[in-house]
């Protein structure tokens, strides 16, 4: 494939984003990224893991964030919410719907994620810290989506609705050559799940959304919550590795609104290469 990069000319976007766990505002200033990493048919894509939860009175403008920066940044940003900690805890009687899973606590406890809403894009360190707070996501998205891909994911499902099967197929194409270990996570997700969310927003006195619209939330790991070795050593361009699961989805999910999410990373400090999702229908 031969990389072709395309120009373009956009206006500086503006979001506000307001928040960590004390009252901070900042302006975040992005730019579409030039040639948005294509190479042939492969687009580069990024992965925020946003960290969050029901009982975070500042979570609701963290999504908010990450949506805004979906629309922005359409189909080559992936997100995974992950609810866990402290504020994903449940209580009655507003707060009984648990989203915690155990892969998502894992991840939560590796990071040493202290507190909500913050979020990893693509794992890389920014000042010495993956960790980073809604404020920074755009433009470190922005960054990454400007290098030409390393890798392609392509990812191929089959559900059957009378038994709740699905068998997913991941094809991983490597775009160069790559000296690190490589790891393939595949993970299920649901989206636009109802169920009451603390906030901040003067609009709600008591301080809870009673009808919140939760979005990209993790229900499960396909493949183990750290993935499966694709190679343990040096990988070559054009190398590709194809992987086949099954699973079974819990009654109380809904298939309409399920994707599978998988990513590629570096078994030497765990950053992102590439990412991809698929919708079950």
């Amino acid at each position: 494939m031969i990389f072709r990069k395309i120009s373009f000319l956009f206006p500086l976007f503006l979001a506000a984003l307001v928040f960590t766990a004390c009252d901070i505002v900042e302006e975040p200033y992005m730019n579409t990224p030039d040639g948005n990493g294509n190479n042939g048919d492969v687009v580069r894509k990024v992965l925020l893991e946003e960290f969050t939860g029901h009982q975070c009175p500042n979570c609701a403008e963290g999504a908010e964030t990450a949506e805004t920066l979906k629309e922005f940044f359409g189909d080559q940003l992936v997100i995974i919410s992950i609810h866990a900690g402290f504020f994903a805890r449940t209580s009655a009687p507003d707060f009984i719907t648990d989203y915690r899973t155990a892969a998502g606590n894992e991840i939560n406890t590796y990071f040493g994620i202290s507190y909500n809403p913050v979020g990893m894009v693509n794992r890389k360190e920014t000042s010495g810290s993956p960790i980073l707070n809604p404020n920074a996501w755009g433009g470190v998205i922005s960054e990454i989506l400007e290098q030409e891909p390393q890798a392609g994911i392509n990812i191929s499902t089959s559900y059957q609705a009378s038994n709740r099967k699905l068998d997913v197929t991941i094809k991983s194409t490597m775009l160069e050559d790559l000296e690190c270990p490589i790891y393939l996570v595949a993970f299920l997700l649901e989206d636009s799940l109802i169920s009451p969310q603390k906030t901040n927003d003067p609009h709600y006195p008591d301080g809870i959304i009673p009808d919140y619209v939760h979005r990209h939330v993790l229900r499960t790991c396909i493949n183990g919550t750290w993935g499966e070795t694709l190679s343990s050593g040096q990988v070559s361009a054009m190398q590709v590795f194809t992987k086949n699961y099954s699973l079974t989805l819990n009654e109380e999910w809904d298939a309409e609104n399920c994707s599978v999410v998988a990513y590629l990373y570096s078994g030497q400090n765990l950053e992102v290469i590439q990412a991809e999702e698929k919708k079950l229908n």
